[in-house]
Parts: structure tokens; C-alpha cells; sequence
């Protein structure tokens, strides 16, 4: 009997990475930001999704919050200035601490940790850059400075840039220069995708599996030395 259940567990727990690790391979995480500038206000709002979790940042004249979100519904909410004010006294008080145990590293050795933790980076990164994804990217901007020549200037670079970038359809941006007086005022939109994740998270795990990356990291971090 206890057999049967212990196997019956190991069996539930299998299914269940099974469907993480398909989740994370089919469910792309998706990055977007949206921005807007006016004379009168201005506000921007930064989310992460993944599947039916994630994450949004939302600020605003006398808004600052960071919201968790479950089918795209606020499930708990932060203001991030009360966080910001509490912070400080915690980094003063655990910089303290660290500055206590550890001792300070040479430039020759942080370029040796870099050194031997560039491979496993680059392995990272380009996964990474494999995965991601752009969907959107659009600005569209009215700008005048106070010098209607630098306008002109910075339209003429918008304008080289917009034309040089044409072909691809997800990214425009449209400036709209005025001579006359100085203003800044616009939207900026991004979206992008991480498809398959288990992809990136696959050399991370790598990476983190050796002990001389282990090794490297605790020394870079004040938490150890090589060979410890």
C-alpha cells in the first residue's frame, strides 16, 4: 500500500514538471510598454506576462504602483514609493553588514571572474537573442527645441533613420518638428515576445551546474572565494 502511494506521488510529480517544462517550451513570455508624454501629464505602463501570471508597473501623476495579475486582473497591488522609502535603511543597513565580511576584490580578479563566466554568458545571451521576438515598436513624437536649427537637425536624423528602417513592418517612429516654440510631447509603444523560455532557462541551468561557475558567482558576490 505505502509503495503504491509513494509511486502514485512520483508519478503526479512527473506529470506535473512534464507540464511545466511544456509550458515553458509553447507559453512565450510577453514584454510590453506604453508610454505617453503631454504637457500636462505624463504616464507609462510596463507589463510582463506569462500564461495567465504576470506583472505590471504603472506610473502616473501621483501613481506609482506595481500590480500582480492572474487572467489579466490585479490579485495584489504595491506603491512603489512607500516601498522606495523603506528601502535604504535595509540596503545602508545589509551594505554594512557585507562591507563587515568580505574583503575587497582587485580588478585582476573580477576580470578573471569575468572571464571564466563569459562563455557561459554568451551561451545565454544568444539564446536569448534567438528567443526574442518584436512585435511593435512605435513612436510618434512633436518636438521642437529651443533652437529651431537643432529641430531641424534632429528631424532630418528621425526622418534618415524611419526611411532606413521601413522594411520592417513592427518598427516606425514619426516625428513631427515645430519651429516655434519648445515642446516635447508624444507615445511610445513596445511589445515583444520570449518564445520558448525553457530554451534560455536550459544553459542557465548549465551554467549554474558547474562549480567553478558556482565558485565564480559566491566570489563576485562577497559570498565566498575560489576553492571554497
Amino acid at each position: 500500500m505505502a509503495a503504491t502511494l509513494l509511486f502514485s506521488i512520483l508519478i503526479v510529480v512527473a506529470v506535473i514538471l512534464l507540464l511545466v517544462l511544456l509550458a515553458l517550451y509553447l507559453v512565450p513570455v510577453t514584454v510590453s510598454t506604453v508610454a505617453d508624454c503631454r504637457r500636462e501629464s505624463a504616464r507609462a505602463t510596463a507589463a510582463v506576462a506569462w500564461g495567465i501570471a504576470g506583472a505590471r508597473v504603472r506610473v502616473a501623476d501621483g501613481v506609482q504602483v506595481l500590480e500582480v495579475l492572474l487572467a489579466g486582473r490585479p490579485v495584489m497591488t504595491r506603491d512603489l514609493r512607500e516601498m522606495a522609502a523603506a528601502e535604504p535603511e535595509k540596503e545602508k543597513k545589509k551594505k554594512e553588514e557585507e562591507e563587515e565580511r568580505k574583503p575587497a576584490l582587485s580588478v585582476r580578479e573580477y576580470l578573471d571572474a569575468a572571464g571564466d563566466l563569459w562563455p557561459h554568458l554568451q551561451r545565454i545571451l544568444a539564446a536569448f537573442v534567438r528567443s526574442l521576438c518584436l512585435e511593435t515598436l512605435r513612436g510618434d513624437f512633436t518636438l521642437g527645441l529651443e533652437s529651431p536649427a537643432d529641430t531641424g537637425i534632429v528631424y532630418g536624423y528621425c526622418t534618415a533613420v524611419r526611411y532606413a528602417l521601413w522594411p520592417a513592418e513592427a518598427i516606425d517612429f514619426v516625428m513631427t518638428p515645430v519651429f516655434d516654440r519648445k515642446v516635447f510631447e508624444g507615445t511610445f509603444t513596445l511589445r515583444m515576445q520570449i518564445r520558448r523560455p525553457l530554451l534560455i532557462l536550459i544553459p542557465v541551468v548549465r551554467a549554474l551546474l558547474q562549480k567553478q561557475v558556482r565558485q565564480r558567482l559566491r566570489q563576485v558576490s562577497g559570498r565566498g572565494a575560489p576553492g571554497a
